[in-house]
């Protein structure tokens, strides 16, 4: 279930900062989905639901540092349930995989239902619903990397909303600390980004340029957004995420309940003058 394109009046909006071999690999590209954990852990180890979980031998995705990154799908394929020319639902067992089950031992299912709608655009709809007597943390989310088709990168203009960033450490861990930023609505320039934001009620971000706009809104179940602006790239990525990073390690993800499902959507749209 990797999202490998968008095109609007025959121009694409999805980067490819890497190949599909990448991508198998751990290494985040197009659109992909990030479980059972988003960005980075803090450690080979962490306790969530009453689970204490060692991650020591395993094979995961890291980060230079050395960290658990981007969750371990790694390509897994998924049940198509649904596929139409508007829309595609398809469904993971992932409790049906033992080397998923030992770095997650929460067995649920993840369905991902994607449509395209000529007013809103590309939505993604998630839910995971655990499928043993035990809950199942939540931590999941998606890593966009986008393109404006015209316009240089420096002149692209990016808003945000009124937030708090989160402050982390130099392996981009949060410290506990989060400073407070206004509505912000600017041009790129030659800035880098890689900062996390606690959202209030306004989740709604975009880029233009050149007369296109994209727009990216998510919905309450995702409180939290990663901003990602490489240096020399033109490419950005806007990631909508249901916990903080690290939230396994430091304790404070949400969870769903047994016979319970957790939903969250999030959309990408595109606006032409």
């Amino acid at each position: 279930m990797l999202c490998t394109s968008l095109r609007y009046r025959g121009e694409e909006y999805v980067a490819w900062p890497r190949t599909i071999t990448d991508f198998r690999a751990g290494k985040a590209t197009a659109i992909p989905l990030m479980h059972p954990y988003a960005n980075r852990l803090g450690g080979r180890s962490y306790d969530a639901c009453g689970t204490r979980v060692d991650l020591t031998g395993l094979t995961l995705p890291t980060d230079p540092n050395g960290l658990p990154i981007h969750g371990n799908l790694l390509g897994t394929p998924f049940e198509v349930l649904r596929a139409d020319s508007t829309r595609i639902a398809a469904r993971l067992d992932y409790g049906a995989h033992a080397d998923k089950l030992a770095a997650f031992p929460f067995p649920h299912t993840v369905t991902v239902d994607a449509s395209l709608d000529p007013h809103d655009g590309l939505r993604i709809a998630t839910e995971v619903r655990p499928t043993a007597d035990t809950a199942v943390p939540i931590s999941f989310g998606w890593h966009p990397y986008l393109r404006l088709p015209q316009g240089g990168r420096t002149r692209w203009e990016l808003r945000w909303p009124e937030c708090d960033r989160i402050d982390v450490d130099a392996r981009v861990i949060p410290t506990g600390t989060r400073t407070h930023q206004a509505e912000e609505r600017g041009p790129i320039g030659s800035r880098t980004y890689d900062d996390q934001y606690a959202l209030g009620t306004d989740r709604t971000f975009s880029v233009a340029a050149a007369g296109r706009t994209l727009t990216l809104h998510f919905d309450e179940s995702y409180p939290f957004a990663q901003l990602f602006v490489p240096a020399g790239r033109r490419t950005l990525a806007i990631e909508p995420m249901t916990a903080e990073i690290d939230s396994l390690g430091r304790g404070n993800a949400p969870s769903v309940a047994a016979g319970d499902t957790f939903a969250a959507t999030f959309s990408v749209a595109v606006h032409v003058e």
